[in-house]
């Protein structure tokens, strides 16, 4: 299993360099979502709901998949 998936939090995808530089190339305007600090807690899996207007699934594919290679 890599280090990297949609069970890790929110606030470590954003907090490691390596994962936010992933989240400003596929998909930046996620940084902009009016609830991203609230939703630090969160396993990125269980945010998927909150921002489904924002991504659509091809990108969020992608996202899984550059996470995994890590």
């Amino acid at each position: 299993m890599s280090k990297y998936n949609f069970e890790t939090t929110v606030g470590e995808l954003l907090d490691t360099p390596e994962t936010r530089a992933i989240i400003e190339e596929l998909s930046p305007q996620l940084l902009e979502h009016p609830l991203l600090e609230v939703g630090r807690t969160f396993k990125f899996v269980d945010a998927i709901p909150y921002i489904e207007d924002m991504i659509d699934p091809q990108e969020l594919e992608n996202f899984k998949a550059r996470l995994e290679a890590l």
